[in-house]
């Protein structure tokens, strides 16, 4: 990622906070009808999975400038999900929700260039998640 990158993100992540909680079940609502298969991964409850998301892109994108917490929160991450049985394929259609719930939320603000910024931020934390991790393809 490029240092433009990161200051876009930075940026539209502190936008995004006051509506983490909205973008949250918009991205679980998109991410359930493009993955029905990882429905059964969560619990029926989701509200405190909504904020642990939340919280996770934030300990993300505040360590987007600090390489050995960046990973180790990468690493943290992948094993968790590793135990729960998460598959690539569950973790591309994860990216293309998020991605997807962003555009939502911003609206004409989600430019291409700030689009393949985040894009470019999940495709590294999916990468190294699948490297990480036994993730099953």
């Amino acid at each position: 990622m490029t240092p433009e990158q990161v200051n876009l993100i930075r940026k539209s992540f502190d936008e995004m906070w006051p509506i983490r909680r909205n973008l949250a079940v918009q991205f679980y609502n998109r991410f359930f009808e493009t993955a029905p298969d990882a429905r059964r991964l969560f619990p029926s409850n989701m509200e405190r999975l909504h904020l642990k998301l939340m919280d996770t892109i934030a300990a993300i994108v505040g360590a987007l400038d600090h390489r050995a917490l960046f990973q180790s929160i990468i690493g943290h991450t992948a094993h968790q999900h590793e135990r729960f049985g998460v598959t690539s394929s569950q973790l591309a259609a994860f990216g293309d929700a998020l991605i997807w719930s962003l555009e939502q939320q911003f609206g004409s603000a989600f430019t291409p260039v700030l689009r393949e910024a985040w894009i470019s931020l999940y495709q590294e934390v999916q990468t190294q998640m699948i490297n990480d991790a036994k993730i099953q393809a």
